[in-house]
């Protein structure tokens, strides 16, 4: 499970050593596989197996609703359950014949029925239980379809029937955190790491970020704090566990390296976000000063962790305490009207940004360099919108934004790319 970029790397690296004669050409498939790059070409059967199984579910609940009225309710079951064991004999036959990949469609195809089977029943005997319930009753059974065969496509819908499990529990039944995703989710993490899929570790990420965003009321409500504290969660949790993930990115499959990627954009797009909320007039609360204080100490730490191991240098301490400490006095300040620091903030922000896209330069990250570009254009165009949206005449503000637009882009996919080169140089990191 290495890193992608990693992998584009380390295929490059080979056709430069073979040009150089340091590496046999013959070897170049057996190192490549060895590190679980090796040849997967998905073949034109393989995807049209996919999107039958697909058309066939669609047909099947098609078929069922149609005639569902007419069926006694022995026949339902036959049907339900009928279609759904033959969809996994069917997977089964084809695992067994080396036909893997098809195999696996059927697979897919026995957990989407088996889904459909707890609607229609649910409907043939009035079931009127809490709805969510068959949604994770049906996520349950593609994770441990998933489990036992294993089966990659059933962790994928299991990851996505738990993400609208926890969607429709939060919208219209949960008033606190819906909790109980996490263990769901912790299983799905889990298995996509024993399996060694690397898309399934990513899926299981989004599916994480999913449950933080739309638990973010639910958040608030539990630990009664105004929206900006709340929101300082998603800056300084983030910012900890990037600090830890560097320290610990040595391990040979990149797990820490996605898990410090996938936390530091949380925490650049919360803290570019810190200046729209407020706190609605009241106070900085003690619990959150010493939430805030805990989680300075802990990144700070890390960092210092990593500066006496050589992996930081003094910069990555004043940025990341920077971070901190300017997200704590905009809490303090911004209690009834955040509007008045924008400016201040701003500045803030572009502080960041430059930290962190020198950091990613140094440690030859290139997730880090590419996010802190895009974030830098983004920041650019918000400034521009918000600061000269009413200073100039609207035809020369579109013009001169137009213009700008397309040197900016110009400019960033320059610098892009002498980052990128530059970043690949440092042996800190892997590229």
């Amino acid at each position: 499970m290495r890193p992608p970029f990693y992998l584009r790397q380390l295929r490059r690296d080979l056709d430069t050593w073979i040009a150089k004669g340091l590496v046999d050409a013959d070897n170049r498939e057996a190192i490549l596989a060895s590190v679980g790059a090796g040849s997967q070409v998905r073949t034109l059967d393989v995807i049209l197996a996919i999107f039958g199984v697909i058309l066939i579910g669609a047909g099947a609940m098609s078929f069922v609703a149609a005639n569902w009225a007419a069926m006694a309710k022995l026949e339902r079951l036959i049907v339900l359950f009928g279609g759904m064991w033959a969809a996994y004999g069917v997977a089964i036959w084809f695992l067994n014949s080396g036909r893997g990949a098809i195999g696996q469609a059927f697979v897919l195809l026995g957990a989407i029925l088996f889904g459909v089977n707890i609607w229609f029943i649910a409907q043939t005997y009035n079931l009127a239980a809490h709805y969510p319930d068959g949604t994770l009753m049906w996520g349950a059974g593609a994770l441990v379809t998933a489990a036992l065969v294993p089966s990659r496509a059933a962790l994928a819908l299991a990851l996505g029937l738990g993400g609208l499990w926890t969607w429709q529990e939060t919208q219209y039944f949960d008033n606190l955190l819906h909790a109980p995703f996490l263990i769901y989710w912790a299983l799905c993490a889990a298995l996509a790491w024993y399996l060694n899929w690397r898309p399934g570790v990513h899926l299981s990420a989004l599916a994480l970020l999913f449950w933080l965003v739309i638990n973010y009321g639910g958040l608030q409500r539990l630990l009664g704090w105004g929206d900006a504290e709340v929101l300082t969660v998603y800056i300084f949790l983030p910012l900890v566990l990037w600090s830890v993930t560097q320290i610990l990115d040595r391990d040979p499959n990149g797990l820490a390296l996605s898990v410090g990627h996938y936390a530091f954009f949380v925490f650049l797009a919360a803290y570019g976000f810190l200046q729209a909320p407020d706190n609605g007039g009241q106070s900085a609360s003690s619990t959150w000063f010493a939430f805030a204080a805990i989680a300075t100490v802990a990144s700070v730490g890390a960092v210092a962790m990593g500066l006496a191991r050589k992996i930081f240098t003094p910069a990555d301490i004043a940025g990341t305490l920077f971070a901190c400490i300017t997200t704590m006095v905009y809490v303090f300040l911004a209690r009834t009207d955040g509007d008045r620091y924008d400016i201040i903030y701003l500045v803030f922000t572009l502080v960041i940004i430059i930290w962190s896209l020198q950091r990613g330069v140094r440690l030859g990250d290139q997730f880090v360099v590419n996010l802190s570009i895009v974030a830098f254009g983004i920041w650019f165009l918000y400034a521009y919108f918000d600061l000269f949206s009413g200073l100039m005449d609207q035809s020369i503000f579109f013009t001169v934004g137009g213009i700008l637009l397309i040197l900016m882009s110009l400019f960033l996919e320059a610098m892009r790319r002498r980052l990128i080169s530059s970043a690949a140089q440092p042996a800190t990191k892997e590229a």
